[in-house]
């Protein structure tokens, strides 16, 4: 499979992935991620709330080494950056969470040359400060 199939059917298919990531997944992040902004429950009731998303992604990552199949795909790439997201808000508790597919998956992404050559990361620019000069030959 190509980052993005040829059969509708397909198509169909990883479009349902990335719209529950972007509807259901990012609902629930956002409120575990800034906990403090939603007092209406805890952290804990926000992250088992969005836990929903990531037991069925590790489910299917349990069949597969991508969402669909051997090859990533588009629905990987976009699922991702929330997946890492997520993992960040609380390291610990995340690096003892039952996901080893996920993880795994996650790993992939995590070491993979072009995401660590993306996410350099630069200081901050402040007023005064010798200007910062970005390499963009990949």
């Amino acid at each position: 499979m190509s980052l993005w199939p040829d059969s509708l059917v397909q198509r169909n298919k990883m479009l349902a992935w990335i719209n529950y990531n972007d509807i259901f997944f990012k609902y629930w992040l956002d409120r575990y991620k800034y906990a403090d902004r939603f007092p209406e429950f805890d952290v804990n009731y926000y992250r088992q709330k969005a836990e929903v998303f990531l037991q069925r992604l590790d489910k299917r990552l349990s069949r597969r080494v991508f969402i669909f199949g051997d090859q990533m795909s588009l629905a990987d790439i976009a699922i991702f950056p929330f997946i890492r997201q997520f993992s960040a808000v609380c390291p610990i508790w995340f690096d003892s969470a039952d996901y080893p597919y996920l993880k795994r998956w996650l790993k992939v992404f995590l070491d993979s040359e072009v995401f660590n050559v993306v996410m350099v990361k630069y200081p901050a620019w402040d007023e005064g400060k010798e200007e910062i000069v970005v390499p963009w030959s990949l």
